[in-house]
């Protein structure tokens, strides 16, 4: 017990409980987020601004790829002590995803009007989502940054500001009648804002730009691509199922799933605090050459107890948290939430291993994941007769995913590479 107490009076354990206890109550202040719209708009106006979100996690799977590969990159550099790098990297990056941002924008803007017809909605939020687009990686690139720094607590806070001003701004727009826009634009708005906060947090390692001679960007042709891989999979197995069942059930039964995957999340979006710090953590021990195992195992210990705990909650009590959270009308799924409770569990396990081999230069497990996004609709399509056999597949999946991701991390074959550089400290 006193090692314990020890343990935790240290400056690493301080920043990442005030890390973890922040996200944990900023993922639930951003999961109210949606509770408040579905009070402030018709379910017509809610179905349009999901419409809207899934087009924006279809266009966050490059941003993904930027989070990881930024606070690697950074976080090598920062381990190395190389702050001229620091700087000539944030304008490298500017510049290399300033094309991309204004090529998207550019084409959401121009094609506002057919998807509007398509997801039966209005062009006018289109444009917003394209102007949006640059915002969105900009935001990206210095919040990765904060990461990186392992800046936990104003990363937080930041956190907290960035949930309040989208209700605030999106409820005031709503009310002035621009309805599911009103809440998209509310997003980027409170994005602007976050933006530039968490800029001045970073402004020492980036002000003033340095000429961009004598960068030398890691060889990371590897890590970007299983980034991609890793960003695909997580945006893809988080909605894909959705779809499916939208196109092969009634809207009624579609409903009951979406508030199983909704409240499943919460579970997934509690654990997502611990997942994110191995990359940085884990990265800056990797590039010292010092041992990383004992982040592995601590973190991982952490998401395991603290997962299969709030999935046990869910499995003991459904009843009263559907009542509470979704309402009596979503009852008819109480038998299934325990499942898809322990679900999400699995796929937060699968997240943190992923994060920590690649953090230790094993990206190809990222393949693993790759062809569990790929199996998952095929196999809905093939055996989702009902909404429960959509939700065993889908346990089955995951379970899959995360045993084959054990079994690559433990494999004799790998041996001489587990846990690359470490030493027993």
């Amino acid at each position: 017990m006193k090692r314990l107490l020890k343990i935790a009076q240290t400056t690493t354990a301080r920043s990442t409980i005030i890390f973890y206890l922040g996200n944990f109550f900023l993922n639930f202040f951003r999961y109210l987020f949606h509770l408040v719209l579905l009070r402030f708009l018709t379910p017509p106006e809610y179905g349009e601004f999901l419409s809207y979100l899934s087009l924006m996690y279809l266009l966050a799977i490059p941003t993904g790829t930027i989070t990881s590969l930024v606070t690697k990159v950074v976080a090598d550099f920062k381990g190395k002590n190389d702050t001229k790098s620091i700087n000539r990297f944030f304008y490298y990056l500017i510049n290399k995803t300033t094309p991309f941002g204004i090529l998207v924008g550019l084409l959401l803007i121009i094609t506002a009007t057919p998807l509007a017809t398509l997801f039966k909605s209005h062009p006018f939020a289109f444009i917003v989502l394209g102007i949006s687009t640059f915002i969105s990686l900009f935001q990206t690139i210095v919040s990765s940054y904060l990461t990186a720094f392992q800046k936990f607590l104003p990363q937080t806070v930041l956190g907290f500001v960035n949930a309040f001003l989208t209700i605030v701004v999106s409820i005031f727009l709503i009310k002035v009648g621009l309805g599911a826009t009103g809440a998209v634009l509310g997003q980027v708005i409170a994005g602007v804002a976050i933006s530039l906060l968490t800029l001045y947090q970073i402004r020492d390692s980036i002000f003033p730009p340095l000429k961009q001679s004598n960068l030398i960007i890691p060889a990371l042709k590897n890590f970007t691509t299983y980034s991609f891989i890793y960003s695909l999979g997580t945006m893809t197995l988080m909605s894909t199922d959705i779809l499916v069942v939208r196109i092969l059930f009634d809207t009624h039964t579609s409903g009951l799933y979406s508030s199983l995957s909704i409240l499943g999340r919460m579970i997934l979006y509690g654990l997502s605090p611990l997942i994110g710090l191995v990359l940085p953590m884990a990265s800056l021990r990797f590039s010292k050459k010092q041992s990383s195992r004992n982040i592995f195992l601590k973190l991982g210990l952490g998401v395991f107890i603290l997962g299969m705990g709030g999935a046990t909650v869910f499995s003991l009590f459904p009843n009263l948290i559907i009542r509470i959270l979704s309402g009596v009308q979503y009852l008819e799924v109480t038998n299934l939430l325990g499942w898809f409770a322990f679900t999400m569990v699995a796929f937060a396990l699968s997240q943190f291993i992923l994060s920590y081999l690649m953090a230790t230069n094993r990206e190809k497990s990222n393949l693993i994941f790759l062809a569990a996004t790929i199996i998952q609709p095929i196999a809905i399509f093939a055996f989702g007769s009902s909404i429960a056999h959509v939700v065993f597949i889908n346990f089955a999946i995951h379970f899959l995913l995360l045993s084959s991701l054990v079994i690559y991390l433990l494999s004799p074959r790998i041996s001489a590479l587990k846990f690359s550089h470490d030493q027993k400290v």
